[in-house]
């Protein structure tokens, strides 16, 4: 008979016994995740003694794959329109986050006694939040689309791309002895460049592809081609010595741009969760409990420092990122814990043998008391925020939430002048493309020419010519990046000085680039003269060669979002759009919509009703709500979630209509002398007028959400309206 391999037979023992023990969670509704933890435990190596578990270097390659696939999973989820959406929140609260505490950990490291190397270390740990753990939890608590969760996905990314960085940072600190280090700064520019490649190519051909594969491939074909192309991305994270997460989230953010989208989140579905198990389960093996006894007061200071620093520290620069107070503190709470990439900075000091060896085990320990406390601290942080709302006083309260009113309007103040911001992520996109040109050159192309031509200067004169040639197409889009706006009045004199800025900032990159990457300090300005007047000649054809590849790249990137996330990016404040389909036993079926009186009774505003093809926006109170209507409700967290429970029964996700794909939320200032000031919001006709739907008013500090018709418009009120965008 053939004899069972280790691996099978340890897996039919986690799996079996993590499935009785999450049923019995589930009876008891508690979050999965916990019940993998506890799994784990009972089957880990410091609680049986006979060895329940034995090929352990498998078990730790499955674990691996299963981070990759949670953020696989959900890069799938946080496609580039929402990580633009939370993108200056999240950056400035990653920031806030990872800087204050690395200090305050390397403080409680001080604080008992440690060496200054561990309490860096320390620090370190502390700072990155467990991306996984906080992905399963929101979703096992059916939160992941809330505001918060949004932004604390946001702050995850950022954290991982810092933590990249500090991996980098600690490397060479260590080594060098020197924290003002150039090579630190040359580690960052080459992530970015890295990282920006990635991206680039991604967006560039990925959807192109998908879209003509999208009418014949079958589903096991289209399993095959997704987990292939995140574990290629993986590998290549991997050569350039980067996070193999890192790689599946980028390639998953990727694949949410395609248009098979919603099928491949499908199918990825029940290959994370098998994997995800393995590595919660193999988490859970991890605690010894003879560590946890001997060193428990140092565990629980630890734990207590990051619990209450992370709260404090996420809910301070979520706020001052201009969210509510509510969001804020439950962004707070639910990034209270740490993880993956935790363990990955110990393991780092205790190979460079730069800290004790106890640091890892009590990290390890740290991990898993939070990843137990995360789920019923966001489920806390809900209330505990409602509360703050409503016994804060009156002027505390006005200041907060006049902050928060300016921070918003700032954001989506119309632009006037879009030169500045067009200009520049041209120059910027197109820089980084011929950055990336020109190092790809050098790194592979130019050993083989030195080989065949067996002399070093003739070798680099001939890599940097082809460098030249290969991105002219990207350096004539940064010389002519202010073609497609408006130059505003001041420029048009005949030194331009936007013209003069756009074409130093491109020859001083290529001269740069040129003498940092070949070293041929003497023939860069002779090429670079020579390229002026190939760009003379070959004008029209570079100019055709470069718009193609921008409408490419702008096309996929235009391509219409998800359902999700095209409401999200017409939600004002801290609503979202959520989508309920009339059961036959609702209240509401066949009566008029006026007659529900639901803003009403429920403070949430009926946007569009979906019944089978036809979308009709901004419902009249005649209306009639019928069976199986789709309602897309507009309202905070609060209101949809008791509107939901009361009168309606919720349907599975569906694809967004096209219809509704092409709205826009448009914020409308009352400055002095506009007409409608004095009128009330039914008098105005703003309905009629602009074919929109009036879902927010901002008066002051006092933001009110669908505001009734009655209203009467007042100056510097900003209106905001969802309504049909313009086509072009």
């Amino acid at each position: 008979m053939h004899e069972l391999a280790p691996l099978i037979f340890d897996l039919t023992i986690m799996l079996g016994v993590a499935g009785v023990v999450v049923l019995l969670f589930q009876r008891i509704k508690q979050p999965v995740v916990l019940g993998y933890l506890v799994a784990g435990m009972l089957i880990g190596p410091y609680t049986t003694h006979f060895g329940l578990v034995t090929d352990i270097p498998n078990i730790q390659i499955l674990s691996e794959l299963g981070v990759i696939f949670l953020m696989f999973s959900l890069g799938l989820e946080f496609s580039f329109h929402k990580l633009t959406r939370v993108g200056v929140s999240a950056l400035i609260t990653g920031f806030i986050d990872v800087s204050f505490m690395i200090l305050l950990g390397y403080c409680a490291g001080l604080l008992m006694k440690w060496t200054s190397m561990n309490c860096l270390f320390l620090g370190a740990t502390l700072a990155i939040s467990s991306t996984t753990i906080i992905f399963k939890a929101t979703g096992e608590l059916g939160l992941k689309t809330k505001r918060f969760a949004e932004i604390i996905f946001g702050v995850l990314i950022v954290e991982d791309l810092l933590a990249i960085l500090l991996l980098v940072a600690l490397s060479t600190l260590v080594a060098d002895k020197n924290v003002s280090s150039f090579n630190m700064l040359l580690s960052a520019l080459k992530l970015v460049l890295v990282v920006g490649a990635w991206f680039l190519v991604g967006y560039f051909l990925v959807p192109s592809i998908f879209r003509r594969i999208a009418t014949y491939i079958s589903q096991e074909t289209l399993t095959i081609v997704s987990v292939a192309l995140c574990l290629f991305l993986v590998t290549v994270a991997a050569y350039f010595h980067y996070s193999t997460a890192l790689g599946a989230f980028i390639m998953g953010s990727i694949l949410a741009e395609t248009v098979l989208i919603h099928r491949i989140e499908q199918l990825i579905v029940p290959i994370r969760d098998i994997f995800g198990a393995i590595f919660f389960i193999s988490v859970g093996m991890l605690i010894n409990f003879s560590i946890l006894s001997e060193n428990w007061l140092a565990i629980l200071f630890i734990t207590l420092t990051l619990v209450c620093g992370k709260i404090c520290i996420i809910s301070l620069g979520t706020f001052l990122t201009g969210q509510s107070i509510k969001t804020a503190v439950r962004a707070g709470f639910g990034m209270a814990q740490i993880g993956e990439f935790s363990f990955i900075i110990a393991t780092l000091g205790t190979t460079l043998n730069v800290i004790n060896e106890s640091l890892y085990p009590l990290i390890v320990a740290v991990s898993i008391i939070t990843t137990f406390t995360t789920p019923y601290l966001i489920r806390f942080s809900g209330r505990l925020g409602s509360i703050i709302e409503k016994h804060m006083p009156s002027r505390i309260k006005y200041f907060l939430d006049s902050y928060s009113t300016w921070v918003y309007r700032v954001q989506n103040r119309p632009e006037q002048n879009p030169l500045l911001r067009s200009v520049t992520l041209r120059v910027i996109v197109n820089g980084l493309i011929v950055a990336i040109i020109f190092i790809l050159l050098n790194q592979f192309i130019f050993p083989e020419i030195h080989q065949l031509m067996g002399r070093t200067e003739p070798a680099k004169i001939l890599s940097e010519i082809l460098a030249m040639v290969i991105s002219s197409p990207f350096i004539w889009g940064m010389l002519f990046s202010y073609k497609s706006v408006q130059l505003p009045e001041y420029t048009k004199t005949t030194l331009n000085p936007i013209v003069f800025l756009v074409w130093m900032a491109t020859l001083t990159e290529v001269i740069i680039l040129s003498i940092a990457t070949f070293h041929t300090w003497a023939v860069t300005g002779f090429l670079v003269l020579v390229a002026l007047g190939f760009f003379m000649v070959a004008y029209r054809q570079l100019e055709q060669s470069y718009h193609w590849f921008e409408s490419q790249l702008v096309g996929n990137l235009k391509k219409r979002p998800s359902k999700q996330s095209r409401y999200e990016e017409l939600a004002p404040w801290d609503t979202h759009f959520v989508e309920m389909q009339v059961g036959d036993k609702s209240p509401f079926r066949d009566r008029m919509l006026g007659e529900c009186q639901i803003r009403q009774k429920y403070g949430v505003n009926i946007v569009a009703i979906r019944r089978g093809h036809q979308a009709i926006l901004s419902p009249r109170g005649e209306e009639y709500i019928r069976c199986n209507d789709t309602l897309v409700v507009l309202g905070n967290d609060d209101q949809i979630d008791h509107f939901k429970r009361k009168v309606i029964l919720a349907s599975p996700e569906k694809e967004l209509s096209d219809h509704l794909a092409n709205f826009i939320l448009k914020p409308l200032l009352l400055e002095t002398g506009n007409a409608m000031i004095g009128k009330t919001i039914r008098s105005s006709k703003l309905r009629e007028t602009l074919n929109g739907l009036v879902v927010g008013l901002e008066r002051g500090n006092k933001r009110i959400l669908n505001p009734a018709p009655e209203t009467l418009l007042k100056q510097d009120d900003l209106i905001l309206i969802v309504k049909v965008k313009k086509t072009e």
